[in-house]
């Protein structure tokens, strides 16, 4: 049977953190428990104004601010990591609809990666427990560049890696500095809401579709989208 053709000329860029799972609850507790660790007041006002969906080295800087060397910084950045996945694995599962929709791009032959915030070890994590590693010809995560988002450099990386122009990326993202990495790196994005903080849905401008899963996505309705 001959495989179908790939008529669309756009590539699909997930996030992994809130996007692909619901998993911001135990960000945010593994932060909590960390500041039992070293009497740091983390409470959950002060995560969601401070530490929600930035990268670790900021994150551990703004907590820390006489740590100094990065040896520092990675040891507390992998520490809180360590206790994140080790409850989250448990109960890890993906927002409706993801793997459906991943397995049709494949199909199509349409080009999927991930591009992520985390460190290596919690995109792994989610891509192996999910069973979808291989559905990716691209996943990029914080350890492979030099700025986290809502620096456009995951996402511009990303898009040289699948090499397609951004304005043909469509982007997947759930959070403030994912939304304002996609605007920065000029990227057409589809706000999925159901691991989101609602809060932080009002500062997704101009996205080209909100969804509350991706139940209801399909590669014909992203290719409607962006013509």
């Amino acid at each position: 049977m001959d495989q179908p053709q790939n008529n669309f000329k756009y590539a699909a860029i997930f996030d992994v953190d809130g996007t692909m799972v619901d998993n911001a609850s135990y960000h945010q507790n593994a932060w909590i428990a960390l500041d039992k660790r070293y009497d740091l007041a983390i409470t959950p006002e002060y995560y969601l104004a401070n530490i929600h969906s930035r990268s670790n080295d900021k994150n551990v800087r703004k907590l820390f601010p006489d740590a100094g060397s990065d040896e520092f910084i990675n040891r507390i950045s992998k520490e809180k990591e360590s206790i994140y996945r080790s409850t989250f694995r448990p109960v890890l599962k993906e927002i409706p609809g993801l793997t459906n929709l991943i397995k049709e791009l494949s199909r199509q032959n349409i080009p999927c990666a991930a591009a992520s915030n985390s460190p290596k070890a919690n995109v792994d994590m989610v891509l192996d427990e999910l069973d979808i590693r291989k559905y990716f010809s691209v996943i990029i995560d914080r350890d492979q560049v030099t700025a986290g988002k809502p620096n456009p450099e995951i996402l511009l990386t990303t898009a040289k890696q699948l090499a397609h122009p951004p304005q043909n990326c469509i982007v997947f993202e759930d959070s403030l500095s994912g939304f304002k990495a996609a605007q920065n790196a000029k990227m057409p994005y589809i706000v999925i809401t159901a691991g989101a903080k609602k809060q932080e849905l009002k500062h997704a401008k101009n996205p080209i579709a909100t969804y509350h899963d991706f139940t209801k996505i399909t590669p014909e309705s992203i290719k409607n989208l962006l013509t």
